[in-house]
């Protein structure tokens, strides 16, 4: 299981990069603006008042989008940080609030979820801490939204929620069918005896985990 999400992590490098590349190229496009501002007060020192406090705003407003791309891309990291070290840990406790964030942060470099999935998210502001394997969990969360994701076209809905111990993910837009049940069985297999799944086609695809140890 362990090898089935580092896969999954390399299987996204390129997403990883892409968004990676994104915030960096605008930090250093932003940088050299201020720079070329503060060049020009060393040349024009005869600036009047009013055109020194223009400068200082674009230079605010400049220095605010940095600090927004260097968080997008701390944000990054600390999700790929976090996989790769819980993945190693295996059976260990989970907060599951964290552990969500920073699931989902890591799937934005999938662009399918990025940009062509309607995304709502409603995890429960409390903590709460379970004991399991974390490798079955991420690897189960993840294949029941590359599930629905492969088995929709773009402009899906996907309603991810969390309360207490229990994981939901739905779809509106899918159908449950006997095959999609199976494939839910099948990646979840690795949580047997530690979390109870129920799939429900009542309104559209719904997966709920409760993982019992909370």
């Amino acid at each position: 299981m362990k090898e089935k999400v580092l896969h999954h992590v390399g299987s996204l490098m390129g997403g990883l990069v892409h968004n990676l590349n994104t915030p960096l190229m605008w930090i250093m496009g932003r940088a050299q603006l201020v720079q070329s501002r503060n060049d020009k007060l060393d040349t024009n020192s005869g600036l009047t008042a009013e055109e020194l406090t223009v400068v200082k705003e674009k230079n605010g407003k400049d220095i605010h989008s940095i600090q927004e791309g260097a968080d997008k891309i701390d944000h990054i990291l600390k999700a790929l940080g976090y996989k790769i070290q819980m993945a190693s840990e295996g059976y260990t406790s989970i907060e599951l609030k964290e552990y969500l964030e920073m699931e989902l942060n890591f799937l934005m470099a999938d662009m399918r979820f990025k940009h062509e999935t309607k995304r709502e998210v409603k995890i429960d502001s409390r903590s709460c801490y379970v004991k399991s394997d974390y490798s079955a969990l991420s690897y189960a969360v993840t294949s029941i939204i590359n599930t629905i994701i492969n088995a929709t076209e773009r402009g899906r809905a996907l309603n991810i929620a969390m309360e207490g111990g229990t994981i939901r993910i739905g779809c509106p837009d899918l159908t449950l069918s006997p095959e999609l049940r199976q494939e839910v069985e099948d990646v979840c297999c690795g949580l047997k005896d530690r979390a109870d799944v129920v799939v429900d086609g009542t309104t559209g695809f719904e997966v709920s985990i409760w993982i019992k140890d909370s």
